[in-house]
């Protein structure tokens, strides 16, 4: 079928960089921009009871065939700063609005299980981990799980709070109803664990929460990450309460090779931030079940979520992994990953893009989400059973790069490797594990475990501490 030019009218959130997203979505989809116009829309009366968000309509002449660009288009609506789309389709005019199912609001609290009364000498823990749109935690008396939440935040809301820091508030009040609901007297904790954040790079293991930590969770480089909040808002409650809080293997343990620190450009070095705790907990689960120490084990555990880590565990340490927060590895749901430098440096001089506007395209606008407007891997095998060739390639590359990753682990561990993990969230796609496995079982038996066990991996650290069996670490 011959190309060919046809015209499409877009109404747009007036946004910075909003015009940067649409073109810059349309050419990755291959399609060439012959002409394009943006004009500002009229205000809404002054007599409206709510006045909408201002808009501009694009009127856009895109050159290709009639049938991909309604695709593209439907990929467009995606876009949280896109309204409408309109095109001629068989003779006449359609337009198509965002899909309102892009954008999942918190589910309403439901009355949770009444919890059981805590047993004398156990201990209760509060467990805290938020992550970039949901917040969980759990209760847990000693290692049983008593009650465990998700809550998954609308992200209109949380942009609207502006920081990070800013959504403290909010999610902790949200943990706060939930334990209320559910009947949990706080006087029954006995400590909180949180995620910890990007703090200075520091070994393994469980730190007690202190005003130095929680001064250095509000730098500007540690609060551009939610597991921030995680160790912010234990603070905040056990303080009230008068018991400790903790944080467990947070994600900057620096445990890496000195060879794996060397980039090629002096004054910047590899930085080790990972999911050290859900890595470091399901290597050790594996190395349980295979009759063996962690301590005596070499493997690769890739963590397939939001952000995509990959490391090298040799004899319980992580040797090498890397920085998916600053650009390094495969792209993944919401980050670019790895990509040539120059033509990066070219957009951040271009003049179109702010430093800010650069550093969410990296951490939280690039990847799968840029490619196809959601990070959620439902919404895309679902694009995929539809018949959407293009976001079969997308997922499809991203595992491709996924095993890349894994074989430079293998690199790093000589080849002498005792098992492949998969896990986090990705995982339970088998779509997505299988394209990774098809290109990496060779090098060591791969083992998949869905999902993370980050909860009870803060409070099996936290328990160790209280029962005198590891000695807290102290943050300095």
């Amino acid at each position: 079928m011959g190309t060919k030019t046809e015209r499409v009218e877009l109404v747009v959130l007036n946004k910075p960089g909003v015009l940067g997203r649409v073109a810059g979505h349309i050419r990755h989809e291959g399609w060439n921009i012959k002409r394009l116009v943006v004009d500002e829309d009229e205000p809404a009366s002054a007599g409206s009871a709510q006045t909408p968000a201002p808009t501009s309509t694009m009127e856009i002449d895109i050159e290709g065939t009639h049938t991909k660009l309604a695709q593209v288009m439907d990929r467009i609506l995606n876009l949280d700063c896109v309204v409408s789309a309109a095109m001629i389709q068989d003779g006449r005019r359609v337009i198509r609005r965002r899909r309102q199912d892009i954008v999942r609001s918190a589910p309403a609290l439901e009355q949770p299980p009444a919890a059981p009364p805590k047993e004398p000498g156990t201990l209760r823990i509060l467990a805290i981990n938020p992550g970039s749109t949901s917040t969980k935690f759990g209760l847990y008396d000693g290692e049983k799980r008593i009650i465990s939440q998700k809550i998954q935040h609308d992200p209109a809301v949380l942009s609207a709070c502006g920081t990070v820091l800013n959504q403290r508030e909010l999610r902790r009040d949200c943990i706060m109803k939930n334990l209320d609901a559910a009947g949990i007297p706080l006087s029954s904790l006995d400590a909180i664990a949180g995620r910890g954040g990007l703090l200075k790079p520091i070994e393994s293991g469980t730190y007690l929460i202190t005003e130095k930590m929680i001064e250095d969770l509000h730098s500007a480089t540690a609060s551009i990450h939610a597991s921030a909040l995680g160790a912010i808002i234990a603070a905040e409650i056990a303080g009230k309460l008068a018991i400790s809080a903790y944080v467990v293997d947070p994600i900057v343990v620096d445990e890496m090779d000195r060879n794996a620190k060397l980039t090629g450009m002096p004054g910047v070095e590899r930085s080790s931030v990972f999911h050290a705790l859900n890595q470091k907990a399901i290597a050790r689960r594996l190395a349980a079940a295979l009759g063996m120490s962690y301590e005596n084990a070499r493997f690769i555990v890739a963590h397939l979520g939001g952000g995509i880590t990959v490391g090298a565990h040799r004899y319980g340490r992580v040797i090498d992994v890397n920085d998916a927060l600053s650009g390094e590895g495969p792209f993944t749901p919401e980050r670019t990953g790895a990509v040539p430098a120059t033509p990066i440096i070219n957009m951040c001089f271009s003049g179109e893009y702010t430093e800010t506007e650069m550093i969410e395209k990296v951490t939280g606008r690039g990847g799968m989400k840029a490619y196809l407007g959601t990070s959620d891997i439902r919404d895309v095998q679902k694009m995929i059973n539809d018949g959407d060739e293009f976001a079969a390639l997308v997922l499809d590359s991203m595992a491709y790069q996924v095993s890349k990753e894994i074989g430079a682990m293998a690199a790093v561990l000589e080849g002498l490797v005792d098992g492949i993990i998969l896990t986090g969230g990705l995982a339970y796609s088998t779509r997505f594990t299988g394209a990774i496995k098809q290109r990496v079982d060779k090098f060591a038996p791969v083992h998949v475990f869905p999902g993370e066990d980050e909860m009870l991996a803060l409070v099996s650290g936290v328990l160790r501490v209280l029962r005198g069996e590891e000695q807290v670490t102290p943050y300095q």
